[in-house]
């Protein structure tokens, strides 16, 4: 009885373990490191600065723009790590701006 109730509570510490580690790796706002912050919603805008999975964001607004896998909508966005503001494609976040653009 000793035993299962010492291995129960390794069982459930390594868990614990393993589940925040996965949580710390993906606190931000950003699904994918080195997304581009654009100056405006398309592909051929230029580059205001890099968003990464750790980095979180807050949202402005949203518009149209290049469509990308199948999503026309990008975000205007202020990266809070960097202090860049541009915009990113929604497919490339998991928060969005609530208002248009």
């Amino acid at each position: 009885m000793r035993k299962a109730a010492r291995f129960t509570a390794v069982a459930l510490s390594a868990a614990t373990i393993v589940m925040g580690s996965v949580s710390v790796a993906h606190a931000g706002d950003y699904t994918e490191d080195g997304v581009r912050i654009r100056s405006n919603s398309t592909t051929s805008s230029s580059v205001n600065g890099l968003g990464y999975r750790s980095h979180t964001i807050t949202p402005i607004c949203y518009q149209s723009g290049t469509v990308i896998n199948g999503n026309q909508w990008w975000d205007r966005h202020k990266n809070n790590n960097t202090g860049v503001t541009g915009y990113s494609s929604m497919t490339l976040l998991t928060k969005w701006a609530a208002n248009h653009c």
